[in-house]
């Protein structure tokens, strides 16, 4: 079986959700490295949930990412929920989050142009 020529646009695709992932990645390690809150459990468990979520997402991320480089249409589908799902998050944070609607726009964008589609095979 013959390999697929990967387009330029997959290329800068993968890199921007690769590096979109390896962000939360760090952040989450970050918190979790932080110490807990002291205080209310509330407090205490919202301080392990919020960074495992977050690294959890990051990794989930380059597993698509890996997906994208290779062609995979099941990595295709899930950077377009995980990006959907960025959109809906960024749009709750506005104004701070404009910058992520931005990205996570482009990054559909580039998921939704016809050679990208056609390189994961949908």
């Amino acid at each position: 079986m013959s390999e697929k020529k990967r387009p330029t646009l997959v290329k800068i695709l993968v890199l921007i959700v690769a590096i979109g992932s390896i962000i939360p990645i760090l952040a989450g390690v970050m918190m979790m490295t932080g110490g807990a809150y002291e205080g209310y459990f509330m407090q205490e468990l919202l301080s392990q949930i919020v960074p495992t979520y977050t690294v959890l997402i990051g990794v989930i991320g380059l597993v698509s990412a890996w997906g994208l480089w290779t062609g995979r249409g099941w990595a295709w589908i899930l950077a377009i929920i995980i990006f959907i799902i960025g959109i809906i998050m960024d749009l709750v944070t506005l104004p701070s989050g404009i910058v992520g609607v931005v990205i996570d726009a482009i990054v559909l964008y580039l998921l939704m142009r016809p050679d990208t589609r056609r390189f994961c095979g949908k």
